[in-house]
């Protein structure tokens, strides 16, 4: 009993986590007298308080912090989940239910990860009742990713603060939302074909009331609309859902010409939409080497902020792999309902790009300049490998699949005994995070590599399971 009441436990974690009976009342009446702190450390008569060594180990680095991207949860704001569930309380649970498997097979038809029923590819067009079914059931994970990708856009450039918006496919309005709890959002454009998603994002607007200075709602956008270039521009979710690869183009095209400063792309984390999202990057990259967009006064030239160090080759093309990231977002309890789950959060993938006018910024450590703190890891990052894979941790040693400035895939391996600093650092990074850290070996991702062609005679000795997981 005596040792079970000397353990480093504050007495409110005791109240909030009671014992078993047995132990409750002798623990509670000893630490009735104790503060709410840690037990405190008798030391002996000449030992000093505090130790000193030679190799202090930080805990974390600033560098380390600056390209944190993780976000454990995204908690959708509580006047936002109210505004939708007031939306959607009108409609029939039942018919929100049937629209949203068939918004699900869409979406699976489009993927590349084939289903047990092959599934013709096709686009839904949104009426009223899939516009229900999808602020139910999507608009809370589109919510998460978005905020997460804005707020890597407002950590890499503090000195950027938008003060307008174009969103081309707004939806329900899941990127206004995710904004304005970033920036002082005060006018805003959103580009929708549908005509019932536009009356929805209008509604949520209302309800929620948080509208902008400036809100104006178009069903098309034109290559010379005028009053439509905005500081920031962004399409969520809304590219691979155009019916080909030209169409994408002259959409991008379009985007990037309304764009006076950044571009974000996102959509999902299948492997057809970062096949989307990389050739709308190689495009965009493409166009401003040709310099086409000289006609509209805006910088010509081009850097990717974000995920890739660099404007090489997406190293992962013709490949079996992609490039994508997940964030785990809150599932408010119409959305529980609506997907027939017990869990309250769920992991949501996507795909994504940040491209910015102008070139990329000279790397301080090579030019030696003197500038402020924040500043110089604002530039600094633009040079540091992302981590595109859970690291792997093991005891003594970490393993991390990277993507260099070199426009490499390599796998990096941190152990304990090459330095401690970074090996901690390490095991605290997540999926998505910039690492400016050495490795001590490095090694070529063997995964990402293209598959080496089968001839005839291979083929004939394979089994008919084999040669069926060819065609997959």
């Amino acid at each position: 009993m005596l040792a079970l009441s000397r353990t480093l436990v504050p007495y409110r974690y005791i109240l909030a986590n009671p014992l078993p009976k047995l132990f409750s009342t002798t623990i509670t009446r000893q630490l009735k007298q104790v503060p709410d702190t840690a037990w405190p450390v008798d030391y002996p008569a000449g030992f000093p308080n505090q130790l000193e060594t030679d190799n202090v180990v930080l805990r974390g680095t600033d560098e380390v912090r600056f390209g944190r991207k993780h976000i454990g949860l995204v908690v959708v704001p509580q006047h936002l989940s109210d505004a939708l569930a007031k939306y959607i309380e009108p409609a029939n649970s039942r018919s929100i239910r049937h629209d949203y498997l068939r918004l699900v097979d869409a979406q699976r038809s489009r993927s590349q990860i084939t289903p047990r029923v092959r599934l013709k590819p096709h686009v839904i067009e949104y009426g009223p009742g899939e516009s229900f079914a999808y602020t139910a059931a999507f608009a809370p994970g589109a919510y998460g990713v978005i905020f997460n990708v804005l707020t890597e856009l407002h950590n890499r450039l503090p000195e950027f603060s938008p003060k307008s918006i174009l969103d081309f496919g707004n939806g329900p309005g899941s990127v206004l939302w995710a904004a304005q709890d970033i920036w002082d959002i005060r006018r805003y454009v959103g580009i929708d074909s549908s005509e019932s998603m536009i009356a929805c994002a209008e509604s949520i607007l209302d309800l929620a009331d948080r509208r902008p200075e400036s809100v104006e709602f178009l069903r098309y956008l034109a290559p010379e609309q005028p009053n439509t270039r905005a500081d920031l521009v962004v399409s969520a979710f809304a590219l691979s859902e155009l019916p080909s690869d030209a169409a994408r183009q002259t959409t991008v095209e379009t985007l990037w010409n309304n764009t006076k400063d950044t571009l974000v792309l996102i959509d999902h984390g299948t492997p057809n939409s970062a096949r989307v999202i990389s050739q709308a990057r190689d495009f965009l990259i493409n166009l401003a080497s040709q310099d086409n967009a000289s006609t509209n006064s805006l910088p010509s030239e081009i850097h990717t902020v974000a995920p890739f160090p660099n404007e090489l080759k997406d190293p992962s093309n013709d490949t079996p792999a992609w490039i994508h990231f997940s964030q785990r977002v809150q599932r408010p309890m119409f959305t529980m309902r609506t997907k027939h789950s017990k869990a309250n959060n769920e992991m949501v993938h996507y795909s994504y790009i940040i491209m910015r006018r102008g070139p990329r910024p000279a790397n301080v450590q090579a030019n030696n300049e003197q500038c402020s703190d924040e500043h110089r890891l604002a530039k600094e990052a633009f040079y540091w490998p992302r981590i595109i894979m859970p690291p792997i941790k093991r005891k003594g040693h970490v393993v991390a699949d990277m993507c260099t400035v070199e426009g490499k895939l390599e796998r990096w391996t941190f152990t304990k005994t090459h330095d401690k600093q970074a090996y901690r650092d390490a095991r605290k990074a997540s999926w998505g995070d910039l690492f400016p850290h050495e490795p001590k070996s490095v090694s070529l991702r063997t995964y990402f590599s293209a598959p080496e062609p089968i001839t005839p005679e291979q083929a004939k000795q394979m089994n008919r399971k084999q040669r069926r997981s060819l065609t997959t």
